[in-house]
């Protein structure tokens, strides 16, 4: 069965608002938590064929464990995902803007102050569906102007999970860049190298010397980011490669391949109308685990996708103890958990040939991330399969 949370465990004042865990239930039986610190997904249980749920999300306990423990686990990222080198922001005019930084010198994932640190108003609570909201400021993370997010997490029959959000420019020229930082592990435990994923992405945004991207865009033939066909997570993260040298591991942009490239590696035609989560979504990634048939469709309104393979995850007791299966602790290890981080170009608003949208006061923009869940239970078991995997992963 699935770890049973305690909602008190995550009831608390922090920032001078209170904190909560919401539990949504699915008519496909598919079960997710929420908090609102950080708006993070606490767990993602899917139905395991027999009665009883699986989680296929890492998490911790209690809401002390997300304040020790590993800072994006979990959580809705913002304003701006990614790193933006030394800090820096180039503004529509050309000047440049210094932000806090949190990642040696650069701003990384909305800064000391993003959204993963914030506490989310609680605007509706239904069976299926949680409908959040915050604020983003200047004051918090110096990107200039102020922009009200509104989140909707929501679980469909197919066994979907919905997170869909709408951005509003109010006082100034300002920008948006959500993602979402789950760890996933199809099996419910150990290490996700067995895991196969595919990515429809021909193209890739290699890392400089100083792990932010290098401005070009260039093709993955004969490199770990070949994933236009499904191959193990194992194999790709073992494949010699500066690129994964550079970065510690696997943790790298590709762009999906229905945007365009010039001779020179990069976007011509950047976008420039919004993107609505009922049109444009696309298909960013599928990740499967062989031995349970498990599958997670990852679908995006975002031009591209960060693959993250968890080689940040260092069985460090302070940060990586957390829940395991059948109610157990599980001190992660590197790899236990992959990330797949829809989200726009990294860097971009510094990168004169990546897209990047300003939105003036008054604009409206909207995104989407669906994960979806098939080949639940066993019946999607390849041969040769025996009866103790029903045992290990209940």
């Amino acid at each position: 069965m699935a770890y049973s949370l305690s909602r008190k465990a995550f009831q608390q004042e922090l920032h001078g608002q209170p904190t909560d865990l919401f539990t949504l239930r699915g008519a496909g039986g598919l079960q997710v938590a929420v908090s609102n610190y950080g708006a993070r997904l606490v767990q993602v249980a899917v139905p395991d064929g027999q009665g009883g749920l699986v989680d296929v999300a890492l998490g911790y306990d209690s809401l002390q464990g997300y304040l020790d423990g590993q800072l994006s686990m979990g959580a809705l990222i913002g304003r701006w995902a990614g790193r933006l080198r030394s800090g820096l922001l180039t503004l529509p005019d050309g000047a440049q803007r210094q932000l806090p930084t949190n990642s040696g010198p650069h701003h990384h994932h909305g800064g000391p102050k993003g959204s993963r640190f914030q506490v989310f108003a609680v605007d509706d609570v239904q069976a299926d569906a949680l409908t959040l909201s915050h604020t983003f400021r200047t004051e918090d993370d110096g990107v200039p102007g102020t922009l009200r997010l509104q989140l909707r997490v929501h679980i469909t029959a197919d066994n979907a999970l919905h997170m869909a959000w709408t951005g509003e420019a109010l006082d100034a020229p300002t920008l948006l860049n959500i993602t979402g930082h789950a760890f996933f592990n199809l099996a419910g435990a150990g290490s996700t190298h067995g895991h196969t994923l595919q990515v429809p992405a021909s193209r890739y945004v290699p890392l400089a010397a100083d792990v932010c991207p290098s401005g070009l865009v260039q093709p993955v033939d004969a490199t770990p980011f070949d994933l236009r066909e499904a191959r193990s997570v194992g194999a790709a993260v073992a494949e010699p490669s500066e690129q994964l040298s550079l970065a510690g591991g696997l943790d790298h942009y590709l762009v999906l391949d229905d945007h365009v490239w010039d001779e020179e590696g990069a976007v011509r035609t950047p976008p420039v109308s919004p993107v609505t989560p009922s049109q444009g979504l696309r298909l960013a990634a599928l990740l499967s685990e062989p031995l349970t048939g498990r599958t997670m469709e990852v679908w995006s309104t975002a031009p591209g996708v960060q693959v993250y393979a968890g080689h940040g995850l260092k069985a460090d007791p302070v940060r990586d103890l957390g829940r395991g299966a059948e109610q157990g602790v599980w001190l992660w290890q590197p790899g236990d958990g992959i990330c797949l981080e829809p989200m726009e170009y990294p860097d971009a608003p510094n990168q004169p040939g990546f897209p990047v949208r300003w939105l003036a006061p008054g604009d409206v923009v909207q995104g989407a991330i669906v994960y979806r869940f098939t080949g639940l239970g066993w019946a999607g078991l390849g041969e040769g399969c025996d009866d103790t995997v029903h045992v290990i992963f209940k």
